[in-house]
């Protein structure tokens, strides 16, 4: 039984990864919880698994032993438990709203909420863009997405401080339940009155209309609309400053690129912000490699592991925006993929672009090994980014 999920997995898992990839790409691990599961590194295999229909996302199906997860409650958990079919009814109400002019018009927007964001900072000013600019983003993006409210806004800004900002003691996603119930009861009231021509308004009156979405899968889609990608997204973002302020030689590739989605692609590589996928429940006995995992058994395809393979990607280690060959899962891969991987892409382009334009001279406070990581182990970001703006 390995033990490897600490505080310096979180900052540099890299060379825990490469040993695991080369001693088999599957392990025994103990998680931050206590129970145990399998840890698969390797990029084939994690591919294999995202796509394997004997791996399911269903709590249900776990066994007695093996670490279960963030055991979502009904109907929070309309996503994961519903058959494949519904399943992908449910993504295409999703995914018909994240048209091409629907992603340009959030590439327009993320410029202005960055400067509404940053506006009372002076240049030189020393700031914290994790506090400042990568939490309350998403929440100002949701805001606009889905047509929240103010008051369901302003609960989701103070849900995400509250869960992804540096305190003596972080409340897990999983002890906030309570408040994301409410947000959500409210959002749906919220879009229900109001009527609105909003995504969140129309998927409302679909419901009302038809019945589809049903009540509870109404709840689930907002819950994974609103928290899901939330920390993937903030993740990401503030990472990605990181990353380009330590390798200064790819701003001007970032700059000079007409289309910037393969530099995100390369940060989303790079990063893998998303360490490993939601947890998978074996159905029956299965082979990974040399190893059989068991009918409720718990495996974690680790989407960190596979973006570093060196057998499918050249130099891993290195950040190349350039980079042409890029077959990352860094958001998932198959029926389980992360739903808002357009938004999450759009938002992360305009925003890189619009915060580098507008302070080309930005540059760290502290040397980049003081900068501390969330301790996570499903995903991993900053704590803190403090810098110069310039």
């Amino acid at each position: 039984m390995q033990e490897i999920f600490d505080a310096e997995f979180a900052a540099n898992p890299w060379p825990v990864l490469d040993r695991l990839r080369r001693e088999g790409g599957v392990h025994r691990v103990r998680t931050p919880d206590g129970p145990p599961a399998w840890l698969v590194t390797r990029y084939h295999d994690v591919r294999v698994g995202l796509l394997d229909d004997r791996l399911v996302t269903d709590i249900r199906t776990a066994g007695p032993t093996d670490y279960r997860g963030f055991a979502v409650p009904p109907p929070l958990d309309a996503l994961l438990v519903t058959a494949h079919a519904d399943h992908a009814r449910l993504r295409r109400l999703v995914t018909g709203e994240l048209s091409p002019r629907r992603r340009t018009e959030w590439a327009e927007l993320a410029p202005a909420l960055v400067e509404s964001l940053l506006r009372d900072i002076d240049s030189d000013a020393e700031v914290d863009l994790v506090e400042r600019l990568a939490v309350p983003l998403p929440a100002a993006v949701l805001g606009e997405l889905l047509g929240l409210g103010g008051g369901e806004q302003e609960a989701l800004a103070a849900w995400a401080n509250s869960t992804l900002l540096t305190c003596a003691a972080l409340p897990r996603a999983r002890d906030t339940l309570a408040t994301m119930r409410a947000i959500i009861t409210s959002a749906i009231e919220h879009a229900r009155a109001e009527r609105a021509d909003t995504m969140l308004g129309r998927v409302v009156a679909a419901h009302d209309d038809t019945g589809s979405p049903s009540e509870q899968e109404l709840a689930g889609l907002l819950f994974y609309l609103l928290f899901v990608w939330y920390e993937v997204l903030a993740d990401l973002i503030s990472g990605s400053i990181l990353a380009l302020l330590n390798n200064p030689d790819q701003l001007p590739v970032l700059h000079s690129a007409a289309d910037k989605q393969p530099a995100v692609e390369e940060l989303l590589r790079y990063l893998s912000p998303q360490v490993l996928a939601g947890p998978r429940f074996a159905t029956t006995d299965l082979r990974f490699g040399d190893y059989t995992i068991r009918a409720g058994q718990t495996v974690l395809l680790c989407l960190a592991g596979a973006n570093h393979d060196p057998r499918v990607v050249t130099r891993p280690r290195e950040l190349d925006l350039t980079r042409k060959r890029n077959p990352h899962l860094g958001l998932g891969y198959g029926l389980h993929s992360c739903l808002g991987t357009a938004l999450v892409r759009t938002i992360t382009a305009a925003t890189l672009d619009a915060v580098f334009a507008r302070w080309p001279g930005t540059a760290l406070s502290v040397p980049h090994r003081d900068i501390l990581w969330r301790s996570g182990f499903r995903h991993r970001g900053p704590l803190m980014l403090p810098v110069k703006l310039g």
